[in-house]
């Protein structure tokens, strides 16, 4: 049933903004403003740097004044405001930066595309009983894929220890995936009891989509105690 144009499911097939889920959309759309933002700021401080270069109307000789040389009393606050505008831009900076790293981070799949971007990263302590993580699937086209399942083998440390294929799980186990949609699912892994500390390693497929994996690591930390 739909209502409103949306479905029971949650899915949001035939919304026309449904694009504002699409992660890589979003990113370019956060590139794109702090570029501006960015530029914005530039030029502001740009602006300040040319007023304190300016001396300011009225102002007497430095001969007159008796204090040859010396800069006009509005100088300390200007420079506190380049100052500011300075860290503005670096902060400004840094955040475009981490924008645009940003879709390499989010572990994803683009069902239609055949590609995947990321890598799936679940960290935890030795004594703790469980670790997750999130993945996401994107249906770019306007067909109905129906339900997709994720599958993961076992998971490999370099020394050999092993974590079965079995205590891996996926909430929810299957999902559906209209037009148009993204969806989130939830990487669960049950830790064995004394399990070694150490990077496990394995793949996570999507049934029925041969063409796309993603990495998935599984990172213990040592025991709390």
């Amino acid at each position: 049933m739909v209502n409103g144009g949306v479905y029971d499911d949650g899915s949001i097939a035939d919304v026309p903004w449904a694009s504002v889920f699409d992660p890589d959309n979003n990113m370019r759309a956060i590139g794109e403003i702090q570029a501006r933002g960015f530029r914005a700021a530039t030029d502001v401080v740009d602006r300040l740097i040319r007023s304190a270069k300016r001396p300011p109307s009225g102002a007497e000789d430095p001969q007159q004044s008796g204090q040859a040389g010396e800069r006009p009393s509005v100088t300390p606050e200007v420079d506190r405001v380049m100052e500011l505008g300075q860290q503005m831009i670096g902060q400004l900076a840094q955040s475009l930066r981490d924008a645009v790293s940003q879709p390499e981070r989010v572990a994803g799949f683009d069902l239609v595309g055949a590609a995947a971007t990321g890598r799936v990263v679940l960290e935890s302590s030795a004594d703790s009983a469980t670790a997750t993580a999130e993945v996401w699937l994107h249906n770019t086209g306007s067909t109905d894929l129906g339900k997709v399942r994720m599958r993961c083998g076992d998971l490999l440390s370099h020394d050999g220890a092993v974590i079965e294929a079995a205590a891996v799980r996926f909430e929810p186990d299957a999902v559906p995936m209209p037009g148009r949609c993204s969806r989130g699912i939830i990487v669960e892994v049950d830790l064995p009891d004394a399990v070694s500390a150490g990077r496990y390693h394995g793949t996570l497929l999507a049934d029925g989509h041969p063409d796309v994996w993603l990495p998935i690591e599984l990172v213990i930390g040592s025991s709390a105690t």
